[in-house]
């Protein structure tokens, strides 16, 4: 990594080094322990990696959601989303599959371990964007302790955590969408014309995951734009290292489109009614205000952040830029869907690539230079941000927030009263489901029994609504491990996060 001028002489680049590692193995520890091996409602992208694994072939099995813009001009059928996410997750798949020939299939429904696998995935992308998190806030204030505290501020106050348990490209499409950005910033500051191919290969990548995030490009362009001035020469240059891996990406992506579709611009969103266009005002309001997706009220930081990107403008204008209008792109893009919402998410979920490059420039706030008071402001509001998480941590929001006691709820329902928020009914589902998992490994109450999965249920599903969502917990109420053994994986797993936290500190 290139060392900033401001670095003070004690922060040598092996201290950073060793601090971006132990960042890294604390979020991978912390999403492991506390992930839970759902699925969500992502099962399309698994079917796509277990055809690729098992058949050599990119289709889906059956017409899984019914769905006639689904089926391909040869007449099979075929996920809208991109290939980016079914290819990175074939390593997890045959981990699973591993896992699942190892204990010979034993533990949960059929491909449950598979479908786990892929939730590992999820955690690994999420650990990766924490620690290239970190770089960023290094390179951007030169200081160690800052650029860790940043990191640890993604990890544990947004929504990224909640999102590392689930098979959703959400923290695959935030590493991807920080790659590009980070290499651009980088490439520029320091003259890398490696770091500029990087941050090419981040928009590709990007785009193969949804093919929405290639707009990323345009303010990462005027980035360059700003940063070459007057020298056009230099902006020519930097722009062609930037724009020749993205380019063999739209390529890539036109190809896609046209085998499965008949067309390089349909990905299968095209005769989707789902992929509606709405108000983006309304959109902006919901995504600003809305008790369903608010993207402050489910990462607090991120209202320090902005006030801190706002800050970053008078100092380094040009960083603020690059920063602000990623963001902004794909808040306006989002804001403008009918389905800003995203549904069935703990929060915004198509804003979390948005969510680390919102609180790199708290790496400022972070530094022994800012006052007192600005310090005590931001260590509240980050605790704040981590205690919003908790409730999406502890239970799985697709198993509590469509339960026959909840019935039906309309999506502006869902969006705007408050009750039947995801933050109101993950609250209520954990403060009612802590007490009784306590019980249930205690001993104080018989175990429940774990009813088979019926109709299309394809993971652990509602019959285990009751559970923590905690893997470890779930081979208990599975009858694979007893309730001893389940606490003490458990305590350890979580036990190795605090290991590394305390090494970080001393760090």
């Amino acid at each position: 990594m290139t060392m900033p001028p401001e670095t003070r002489a004690s922060e040598t680049p092996s201290t950073a080094r060793r601090a971006a590692r132990l960042v890294f193995l604390f979020s991978l520890c912390l999403y492991g322990a506390t992930t839970g091996g759902s699925m969500a409602t992502d099962i399309m992208t698994y079917e796509v990696t277990k055809s690729i694994v098992e058949r050599g072939s990119v289709t889906m099995p059956d017409n899984l959601f019914g769905m006639e813009a689904h089926r391909g001009v040869d007449g099979r059928y075929y996920a809208p989303y991109g290939i980016g996410h079914a290819v990175y997750s074939v390593p997890f798949y045959l981990l699973g599959r591993a896992a699942e020939r190892f204990t010979g299939g034993s533990i949960g429904r059929s491909e449950s371990l598979r479908k786990a696998g892929l939730t590992v995935g999820s955690a690994v992308a999420a650990a990766a964007s924490v620690w290239l998190t970190f770089w960023f806030a290094w390179a951007l204030v030169g200081r160690t302790r800052p650029a860790v505290m940043t990191a640890l501020a993604v990890a544990c106050g947004t929504a990224l955590w909640p999102y590392a348990k689930f098979g959703f490209n959400a923290p695959l499409a935030a590493l991807c969408v920080l790659i590009a950005v980070y290499g651009a910033w980088v490439g520029m500051r320091s003259g890398h014309s490696g770091m500029l191919a990087l941050s090419g290969v981040g928009i590709g990548a990007a785009l193969l995951v949804r093919v929405e995030l290639v707009l990323v490009a345009l303010p990462i362009a005027l980035w360059v734009t700003l940063e070459s001035w007057p020298d056009w020469r230099r902006a020519v240059r930097a722009t062609t290292m930037v724009a020749t891996p993205a380019i063999v990406a739209v390529l890539l992506t036109a190809y896609y489109n046209a085998v499965r579709f008949g067309n390089p611009l349909d990905t299968g969103y095209l005769r989707d009614q789902t992929a509606g266009v709405g108000s983006v005002w309304a959109g902006a309001l919901g995504l600003m205000f809305s008790p369903g997706g608010s993207l402050f009220l489910y990462s607090p930081v991120l209202v320090l952040g902005v006030v801190a990107l706002f800050e970053l403008s008078r100092n380094d204008r040009n960083s603020a830029v690059l920063l602000g209008g990623v963001a902004l792109v794909l808040f306006c893009f989002y804001a403008s869907l009918e389905h800003w919402d995203a549904d069935r998410s703990y929060g915004p979920r198509y804003l979390l690539p948005m969510t680390p490059l919102l609180c790199v420039p708290l790496a400022r706030w972070f530094c022994g230079a800012t006052t007192d008071l600005r310090r005590r402001i931001v260590t509240v509001g980050l605790a704040v941000s981590i205690l919003v998480q908790v409730p999406g941590i502890l239970v799985d929001f697709s198993k509590v927030g469509h339960t026959p006691e909840i019935g039906y709820q309309t999506r502006e329902v869902r969006r705007w009263q408050w009750s039947f928020s995801a933050i109101a009914l993950n609250s209520g589902a954990a403060a009612v489901a802590v007490p009784r998992n306590l019980r249930y490994l205690a001993g104080a109450d018989p175990r429940p029994l774990a009813e088979p999965a019926v109709g299309e249920a394809r993971d652990f599903s509602a019959q285990f609504a009751y559970s923590l969502d905690f893997w470890w917990v779930y081979l208990y109420y599975l009858g694979v491990v007893p309730a001893a053994l389940s606490v003490a994986v458990g305590m350890l797993s979580l036990g190795s996060a605090g290991v590394i936290l305390f090494q970080l500190r001393r760090v």
